[in-house]
């Protein structure tokens, strides 16, 4: 039997699916302590040895594929015609990061809701989409296939075949808090595609919240006391969330979100944008465009540099260096004609500190703000943060330390840490929420106004005219396209205690099933009714089906004319989970089942 082998018959397995980079930890059940070991996959194709994998993926078309005649055609990029069935993966992870046509980043169009930065382009991400006919909770899907596939295959090689195929394996994947639920949806149905929940076996959890647990379950017992609030920046690639816990107790440790969460979409893999942006303007476009086509194998090398030397030692404030007194850096550029007005010398781009200021501000710039934007809404809840924990793979980058460090400089007992595993945290942390549930986090923050679209009496003094409407099946006038409020922006969620939205159901025509209209609202002052806009939109759509409810449950009305119809009270339950929202239906205080939201 191989060393290490649990005795119990389950593995958990955390997935974090980043927008660069991806990453698969896993541990035992029956563990006493969860945190104390819990390894990564580091078996990657070209890239052994390493934490992650590239979140990329390349495409090819098959072989036996005919709408396009010849080769030459097919490479021009004319895909419209191609069948899903026609086109597959060739290549994932570290070998498709290799080529420059590959797909990435393709995680942020599962929130179409989202605001990218100016310099990353939704309408590029889409055609190349568009132009293998994925959309992007397929390809997403296709992903986590590969993805899923090699970590069973690197488990499968640890303990063994038969050991693994009479083994349950328990899935968590993780999903930036900032995003919106109809996006947590979307990746929840791109894993489910990937054969992720074959046995009901799938959880989520924020990527914040899952890095918190970590870094903190790291502190417990050595610098955590009771009340001890800390703000957790999850830096990633793409994305950069921010949330805040405070302690409530330490044995067992208990953890509550108290205020509501921050975020964008700003990470390190946007300063590889940033960079490419930058090279282009140096060298003009068409100049840039023919070097890329006629060297692409030395672009790529040009910015793997970029991405693993220049970018990570850029480090200007560590010795309290002026960026005038810093040396250029030299970035492989080979191929490329020398042009000193442009800064290209002998096979090298020259960039100088300024210029890497340039490339590094805005990103940084917003991740600053982001935790300004944390602290200050601490301030706001009566809280005294006592730090700053730095975690996600940008979350190790010693020039964001030092720029986080230098900003909150002077703030009373507040210190900037980063820990070990920092780039890992997250899926580490998923691990650890899977195997202890929701016991951990007894709260967490609604970041929007939730409520329904219901119809009310109708009050000439309250309701406008439009929205007037008279049932005949209880004879009565009612007020439709009215919103019911439950839960406030910044309202405490408590994990275990769902929120009750009571319904009542008039019914004459037996029939067994009705869809509630779910509106979220980011507005200070609610509307009372129903209008589309950007800040108060529909969320989506509840689908209840009251087959099941025992004709007890059911009671006898007459109308004012003396006709008999039937009427059922029962309440769908709202809780905000570690992955976002979680209904269910109660008839009285019994849960009948759980539902599952259709997102807008």
């Amino acid at each position: 039997m191989p060393a290490g082998r649990p005795k119990k018959d389950s593995i958990v397995v955390g997935v974090d699916l980043g927008t660069t980079h991806s990453g698969v930890s896993y541990t035992f059940r029956g563990k006493p302590d969860p945190a104390s070991e819990i390894p990564v996959v580091r078996s990657w194709q070209d890239g052994t040895g390493c934490d992650k994998v590239p979140t990329q993926l390349q495409y090819e078309i098959s072989s036996e594929a005919t709408p396009l005649p010849s080769r030459k055609r097919r490479a021009a990029g004319s895909y419209a015609d191609l069948k899903k069935s026609d086109c597959h993966v060739a290549k994932w992870g570290f070998p498709a990061s290799k080529d420059k046509g590959s797909l990435q980043m393709l995680k942020l169009l599962l929130d179409p809701q989202q605001e990218l930065p100016a310099y990353v382009s939704r309408i590029k991400l889409e055609a190349q989409l568009t132009k293998i006919g994925r959309s992007a909770v397929e390809a997403t899907a296709d992903f986590l296939e590969k993805l899923k596939g090699h970590a069973l295959e690197a488990l499968e090689k640890r303990y063994g075949k038969a050991f693994m195929a009479s083994t349950k394996i328990e899935y968590i994947l993780t999903v930036p808090a900032v995003w919106s639920d109809a996006a947590k949806d979307a990746t929840l149905r791109a894993a489910e595609m990937a054969g992720f929940s074959k046995s009901r076996n799938l959880q989520m959890i924020t990527e914040p919240e899952a890095a918190g647990l970590y870094a903190l379950k790291q502190m417990e017992g050595v610098t955590l006391a009771v009340e001890d609030t800390y703000i957790i920046a999850d830096v990633g690639g793409g994305t950069s969330d921010f949330c805040a816990f405070e302690v409530k107790s330490l044995e067992p440790l208990r953890l509550a979100e108290c205020a509501a969460g921050t975020g964008a979409v700003c990470g390190s893999g946007l300063l590889n944008v940033r960079f490419e942006e930058h090279v282009k303007s140096r060298m003009g476009l068409t100049a840039f465009e023919e070097y890329c086509e006629r060297y692409p194998r030395e672009w790529d090398r040009c910015v793997e540099h970029f991405e693993l030397r220049t970018k990570r030692d850029f480090n200007p404030l560590a010795l309290g260096q002026d960026p005038d007194d810093m040396d250029d850096a030299s970035v492989p550029l080979a191929g490329a004609q020398e042009d000193s007005r442009a800064g290209i010398e002998k096979n090298y781009l020259i960039i100088t500190a300024d210029n890497l200021n340039d490339i590094f501000r805005p990103v940084m710039d917003a991740i600053v703000k982001l935790a300004d934007d944390q602290y200050i809404s601490l301030i706001k809840e009566k809280k005294r943060p006592k730090g700053l924990i730095l975690v996600g793979g940008f979350g190790e980058s010693n020039h964001l330390f030092n720029i986080l460090k230098n900003h909150f400089n002077g703030t009373e007992d507040f210190e900037v840490l980063q820990p070990p595993n920092a780039w890992s945290a997250v899926a580490r942390g998923a691990v650890i929420h899977c195997i202890e549930g929701d016991n951990l986090v007894e709260a967490r923050i609604a970041r929007h106004h939730y409520g329904v679209v219901s119809r009310l009496p109708f009050e000439p003094e309250k309701h406008s005219r439009k929205n007037c409407v008279f049932d005949e099946g209880d004879e009565r006038w009612y007020a439709e396209n009215q919103i019911t409020w439950y839960v406030k922006k910044g309202q405490s969620m408590p994990s275990k205690t769902p929120i009750i939205l009571p319904f009542h159901f008039t019914n004459d025509s037996k029939l067994l099933a009705e869809d509630v209209i779910l509106v979220v609202s980011d507005e200070q002052e609610v509307p009372t009714e129903f209008a589309q806009s950007a800040r108060t939109r529909m969320l989506g759509t509840i689908h209840v089906n009251l087959e099941k409810v025992t004709s007890t449950s059911w009671k006898k009305r007459k109308t004012a004319s003396g006709r008999q119809f039937v009427v059922l009270d029962y309440g769908v339950g709202m809780s905000l989970g570690s992955g976002g929202l979680i209904w269910e239906m109660l008839v009285g205080t019994k849960v009948c089942g759980s539902l599952r939201a259709k997102y807008e």
